[in-house]
């Protein structure tokens, strides 16, 4: 029993390291005036999320936001979306959408972060990417 303790512990270090991480590299692409400032948030993004991924955080990430990162996690939000509410300064919930849906695209895609940026501008940029993921996997049947 002792030892699932000292591992939720470590993992909960690992993850809010990341996240911090990430918040850093939100905080420099909002003070940038830089049309696809965006472009490297959301590499860190990715990033982010293949590290947990590849270290089976992932579960772990969903059952600390709320009350370590102290971000809202609904049911059927996918981890990419729980790291940019933890970690986004945008108040705009319909581009945090849009970033979400191109990300979940690159992440079917089997996109390496180094690849993001390349990925996203062969795409017709992150509009376009989203829109892919849309018609590739909807999230709701008409």
């Amino acid at each position: 029993m002792k030892s699932s303790a000292a591992s939720l512990g470590s993992s909960t270090r690992k993850i809010v390291a990341r996240i911090e991480k990430v918040r850093r590299a939100a905080e420099k692409a909002a003070t940038r005036k830089h049309r696809f400032a965006d472009y490297k948030y959301l590499r860190s993004v990715l990033s982010a999320y293949s590290f947990f991924d590849n270290n089976g955080l992932l579960p772990h990430l969903i059952e600390i936001a709320p009350s370590m990162l102290i971000t809202p996690v609904r049911a059927n939000w996918h981890s990419l979306r729980v790291i940019i509410e933890a970690t986004c300064i945008q108040p705009d919930q319909r581009i945090r959408s849009r970033w979400t849906r191109a990300l979940e695209y690159a992440v079917a895609e089997k996109i390496d972060p180094k690849e993001m940026i390349r990925f996203i501008r062969a795409h017709n940029g992150i509009a376009g990417c989203a829109d892919l993921a849309s018609k590739t996997k909807p999230k709701r049947s008409h």
